[in-house]
């Protein structure tokens, strides 16, 4: 199943909306965006948000997840 690491307000809404219209499963994972003493403040694969984990695929920029997806 996919993991999406979502911070409200950040841009991986659009990665949950594209989910939503493509009708994959998913779970989302809720992180918060701010300051911490990791690169980037966000407790992801990669330290940045949107991030996402397909099984063995991990993913964080929203336009190659966004081409990604519908190639699934």
């Amino acid at each position: 199943m996919i993991k999406v690491y979502h911070a409200p307000r950040t841009r991986s809404v659009r990665i949950l909306w594209l989910l939503e219209e493509l009708g994959l499963p998913y779970e989302i994972e809720k992180v918060a965006f701010g300051p911490k003493p990791k690169p980037f403040g966000q407790d992801t694969p990669f330290g940045k948000v949107p991030a996402l984990a397909d099984g063995e695929v991990p993913m964080f920029e929203s336009p190659a997840t966004a081409q990604y997806l519908p190639q699934r």
